[in-house]
């Protein structure tokens, strides 16, 4: 693909400075202007050695307001960066709203170092180059302008510059695949060319700069992120939508899948501080055990406001070393986070490999209270269900055991539970306005909650409901799910702990949808033949008494 280029284009020192003048004093008032519209810029700069990445990073970092930029270089991952997923590191780097990132090398170098040397096979490099274009889609969806540049020199410029180069070692081959790959320009280049087709997106495309004249390779690294920022800014002013109705949501003759969970489910008080007990020894040595493995756990608890999620997390923590646990309470946004993607503050908290991370709520509020309440656009919750399956995805496949929990209560429960807050005196401040409100939108939370079911009950991140009626019953519950999982996880034999209640399948729910609607059918054809036969009886009644008035007469 480099073969029809055309390089070695200059400029003189009289066309440049003419020209630089110019771009340098737009390309910062569009800067200015992103941060007016809220719109993050993400830069990413790879290319062959010697092409200057540097040198662009240091000429924008000129000519744009540093405060509202932010320059990374992801050079070997550090401790911290290898305890987590692959994508933590560069989601704690991503700008925001209103800020330019500047990745140099970003998330294209190393796995184009590795493939080029052997040490990573082409399967392996277009299974991370998919997931690459995922995660810009992801962030391209949240309105980021994503711009992707390759600097390129021939063979012959990078011999000269790689002799050149020799001379200050130190400043170069931070790593050894960097090393190799410097020294075969012609395989480098041949994976570069399978590569960037592959992770080439209208959302986020690659730019090809020649850049063999440095002062040519400014003016077109400059008037780039000029044509794309200017893109996206009229873009965002174009399609500006108009005002979100309220959700209205048919619920008729519909059975979720909550109401099919057998909530009677209890266990006696006797019988629930021995196994508490026995439980929380049992979850401290297991997590003891896969801390020293390096698998990490991640637990989130979704339900119903007073569902009893607070006590069962402090029950559940309890069976855990406070050292290498973390509770994580979720709620509305602050500033910082709604400046970001909105998966970012979770992100933030991935634990470390070996540690514990409890959220109460977590980045499903994105298509339960977002949805319900209008918080979201349709087409950002409803883009969310994979967003968040691909994170949960990259949780699991770095050792880190994830359950979602759903506690599970009947409205009168909740009920009964809301006015014992009201009551209680030190409850008081777990009852507000917002949960009686709601509460009055729970069918709507319901068809969300199945949605969200249907579309994020995965086998490596399964969604467990439990019973919640009782709330001692809820506690023990949850401790030996997570009990199981973690000898799963350990390799250990499986318990002879009863399976909890599963979800119901979208078959067995349209089913049951269907009978209750036979059955709201018959019962209104019922009700209109009894209205039907008494509207006739009184008829027939009225005349009779009419007829009987007029014979008197």
């Amino acid at each position: 693909m480099f073969g029809s280029m055309t390089l070695g284009q200059s400029y003189t020192s009289k066309e440049y400075k003419k020209i630089e003048s110019e771009l340098h004093m737009k390309l910062f008032d569009l800067q200015r202007a992103c941060e007016e519209h809220k719109i993050s810029v993400l830069v990413t700069i790879t290319g062959v050695d010697g092409a200057g990445r540097g040198e662009v990073v240091n000429m924008l970092s000129s000519w744009l307001d540093a405060k509202k930029m932010r320059n990374h270089t992801f050079w070997n991952p550090s401790e911290e960066d290898k305890s987590r997923p692959e994508s933590w590191r560069y989601w704690m780097s991503l700008p925001k709203h209103g800020e330019v990132g500047v990745f140099s090398g970003g998330w294209y170098s190393e796995p184009l170092r590795k493939a080029s040397t052997g040490e990573m096979t082409e399967e392996e490099l277009y299974t991370t180059l998919n997931k690459r274009v995922e995660l810009e889609r992801t962030l391209a969806d949240s309105g980021c302008v994503i711009i992707k540049l390759w600097l390129h020199i021939s063979e012959e410029e990078h011999a000269l510059r790689r002799e050149q180069r020799k001379k200050n070692k130190m400043s170069y081959h931070f790593t050894p695949y960097d090393e190799k790959s410097d020294a075969n320009y012609t395989e480098f280049i041949d994976t570069v060319s399978k590569a960037i087709p592959m992770s080439d997106r209208e959302f986020a495309p690659w730019c090809i700069i020649d850049a063999y004249d440095k002062k040519f390779r400014d003016i077109a690294v400059a008037r780039t992120l000029i044509d794309n920022i200017e893109h996206a800014i009229n873009k965002k002013l174009t399609s500006a939508s108009p005002a979100m109705k309220p959700a209205t949501e048919n619920t008729d003759g519909c059975v979720s899948i909550l109401d099919r969970v057998d909530l009677s489910q209890d266990i006696s008080k006797n019988e629930y501080k021995k196994q508490l007990v026995a439980l929380q020894n049992e979850v401290f040595k297991l997590t003891f055990e896969a801390y020293t493995k390096g698998i990490s756990t991640t637990l989130i608890f979704e339900g119903w406001d007073a569902g009893g999620k607070g006590g069962t997390i402090r029950r559940l923590a309890s069976g855990i070393d406070a050292r290498i646990t973390r509770i994580i309470p979720i709620s509305s946004p602050t500033d910082e986070e709604l400046a970001h993607h909105y998966l970012w503050r979770f992100w933030r908290h991935v634990p470390k490999s070996g540690y514990v991370t409890i959220y109460d709520r977590s980045w499903y509020g994105r298509v339960l209270v977002e949805r319900v309440e209008n918080y979201a656009k349709p087409e950002d919750w409803k883009r969310a269900y994979s967003e968040i399956n691909d994170f949960e995805e990259q949780l699991v496949d770095n050792k880190n055991i994830l359950i979602k929990f759903w506690l599970h209560i009947s409205s009168e429960e909740q009920l009964t539970r809301f006015k014992n807050r009201e009551e209680t005196p030190w409850k008081n401040y777990k009852i507000t306005e917002d949960d009686w409100r709601n509460r009055e939108k729970t069918p709507l939370y319901k068809v969300a909650a199945d949605e969200m079911f249907m579309r994020t009950n995965t086998i490596n991140a399964p969604w467990v409901i439990i019973p919640a009626e009782s709330k001692i019953y809820a506690r023990i519950e949850v401790l030996k799910v997570y009990r199981d999982a973690l000898q799963k996880a350990l390799g250990k034999e499986k318990s002879d702990h009863d399976a909890v209640p599963e979800l119901i399948s979208l078959k067995e729910m349209n089913k049951a949808n269907k009978n209750k609607a036979a059955k709201v059918a018959k019962k209104d054809k019922k009700d209109k033949k009894d209205k039907a036969e008494k509207t006739d009886k009184k008829d027939k009644a009225e005349k009779a008494e009419t007829a009987e008035k007029t014979d008197k007469k």
